[in-house]
């Protein structure tokens, strides 16, 4: 036994016991009241006591404490817990060491790793080599480093948690805590985080930086950044974010920023602002902003809004509009609503007719239809388009082969039309089947002249002839 005198007390230090490691000066107990108050014993191997102990007194009255042979020890004043092959507590320093498969416990927070540099007046521990950490929530990382701040009165009021070197993180689908598995799994409703590094505070936000990858059950999120609030299930993803959706339908979503509103770990909406762009088997949108809604882990609505008109694409027609709302339930196209200077181009039927120019279709609001039965022959995965209404100051300028001209190499004819309310209806097969004009009715039908029509090219000449 040894004994190590402080501040006018004996502090006993068994070899082969316990030591009591109280690292105090005169005049600072004020400011050192939080330091752990940490009590190390000895390790048990086979009955045998392996743990040996070392203690000499500064002249600052304060006590260096050195132990190996497996150390175990507990703050005597919180929960704080350690286990190490070796420890160094080095007393004028707050300092403590822990070396060597070291094991570090308490109520926010679980860390193992191969050394532990633990700076008890700044609250803050330095885990590196093979960390693995867990959160009181059941969130989990790898990686070689990591430095925790503790949460202590008078000191900082949440905990803070920042792992480097591109740690492998698993975020709880619950406040129990469920990933990963021990058979190597993952929780239906966990959300795996690779990014260079990533920062937990007081567990409930998390911050990820650089080549960011968000992977769910229901979506694939990348970006240079990411914030995700797991209270509110609200994920911001910031510089050249990406949004893919995993179900049965894939779609994407860029933009400048992306947000992933969830309820129940299930994402509900995803919203890109600034250049959005997104793109699904039915169609693709662009606009100032797309609001997508999710249900089921598809598409069921899409709303495209903002300064920039709005833009969307589907089977060769372009749809333009100050707002474009789009119902998709199960991600099958169903209707579109186009408002506010609306503008509808499509493709006219090239079987029968050749033309460069397309076919328009305007109004101050414009509802485009669509039925899920596929058209005769067509292989690609998009709904057939039904039926389009425009409504208010409506005009339609249309192209169609002429009367008893079947060539379609041949100029077509036009009908421009205009009305209070135009619906235009299309054949199964997509192509134009008839238009209704209702009040305030003005039409035109344009033929063109039948020399109009393409020229037959005249017969070769023979070699050796002139004019």
């Amino acid at each position: 036994m040894i004994s190590v005198r402080r501040g006018g007390a004996i502090v006993a230090a068994a070899l082969l016991g316990a030591s009591t490691v109280r690292a105090q000066s005169p005049g600072r107990e004020q400011d050192r009241s939080r330091d752990c108050n940490l009590l190390m014993r000895g390790v048990s191997v086979g009955g045998m006591i392996t743990t040996h102990f070392q203690s000499t007194q500064t002249v600052a009255g304060n006590s260096n404490v050195f132990a190996g042979g497996g150390v175990d020890g507990v703050c005597t004043n919180s929960d704080q817990r350690v286990r190490s092959d070796s420890a160094e507590q080095w007393g004028d320093a707050r300092l403590l060491h822990l070396i060597g498969r070291v094991h570090y416990t308490e109520k926010r927070v679980q860390l193992d790793a191969d050394r532990i540099t633990y700076y008890m007046g700044e609250e803050r521990l330095i885990a590196e080599g093979n960390v693995v950490g867990r959160t009181e929530t059941g969130t989990t990382f790898k990686g070689p480093r990591a430095v925790y701040l503790r949460a202590k009165t008078g000191l900082r009021d949440r905990s803070r948690l920042d792992a480097g070197g591109r740690p492998d993180t698993w975020i709880s689908a619950s406040d129990a805590g469920t990933a990963p598995s021990a058979k190597g799994g993952t929780a239906r409703d966990s959300v795996h985080v690779l990014a260079d590094s990533i920062i937990s505070d007081n567990d409930s936000l998390v911050y990820a930086r650089g080549s960011v990858v968000i992977e769910r059950p229901d979506l694939l999120s990348k970006a240079d950044s990411a914030m995700l609030d797991q209270g509110r299930e609200v994920v911001a993803l910031r510089i050249r974010p990406r949004v893919e959706g995993r179900g049965e339908r894939k779609f994407t979503l860029e933009g400048v920023t992306i947000d992933i509103l969830s309820r129940q770990r299930r994402a509900e909406r995803v919203v890109s602002r600034g250049n959005a762009r997104a793109t699904s088997d039915a169609m693709r949108i662009e606009a100032d902003t797309v609001d997508l809604r999710i249900a089921n882990d598809k598409l069921s609505r899409a709303i495209a809004h903002g300064p920039k008109r709005a833009h969307a694409t589907q089977a060769g027609r372009d749809i333009t509009a100050d707002s474009i709302d789009v119902d998709m339930p199960g991600q099958v196209l169903r209707a579109m609503v186009a408002v506010r200077g609306a503008r509808a181009e499509g493709i006219p039927d090239t079987t029968k007719i050749r033309s460069k120019a397309r076919d328009w279709f305007t109004g101050d609001t414009i509802v485009a239809r669509f039925d899920s039965t596929r058209a005769p022959g067509d292989t690609a995965a998009q709904v057939a388009i039904k039926q389009m209404v425009a409504n208010g100051n409506a005009r339609s300028w249309q192209q169609a082969a002429r009367s008893g001209v079947p060539s379609p190499d041949s100029m077509p004819a036009v009908n421009y039309m205009t009305g209070r309310v135009i619906t235009v209806e299309f054949a199964p097969d997509r192509a134009l089947d008839r238009i209704r004009v209702t009040d305030q009715v003005v039409g035109l039908l344009v033929q063109p002249a039948s020399d109009t029509a393409k020229a037959k090219p005249s017969a070769p000449r023979k070699p050796g002839t002139h004019d």
